[in-house]
């Protein structure tokens, strides 16, 4: 399975809450989200987190002359993720 659009597509969701507007979206609720989100990516297990950080770093290169700010959350998420 190639996972690289459904990674994509979760990053844009973060960022579109990270950068939207109050008057867009409720930031408690964008917050909640996020929260919601990271608890269930707290489910990866540590094993499999190498493999996350090497597909996200990679992602990240792809997608970076065109999409930089998303290549940004990219890479910052691979940096959040243990070097195990």
């Amino acid at each position: 399975m190639n996972l690289d659009p459904i990674i994509v597509a979760m990053v844009s969701c973060v960022q579109m809450l990270d950068t939207a507007e109050a008057d867009e979206v409720d930031p408690s609720f964008a917050v909640k989200v996020q929260q919601v989100m990271g608890e269930y990516l707290q489910e990866i297990p540590r094993s499999d987190e190498p493999e996350l950080r090497a597909m996200l770093l990679r992602i990240a290169g792809n997608i970076s002359a065109g999409e930089p700010d998303m290549a940004r959350h990219l890479r910052r998420w691979a940096g959040n993720l243990s070097e195990s």
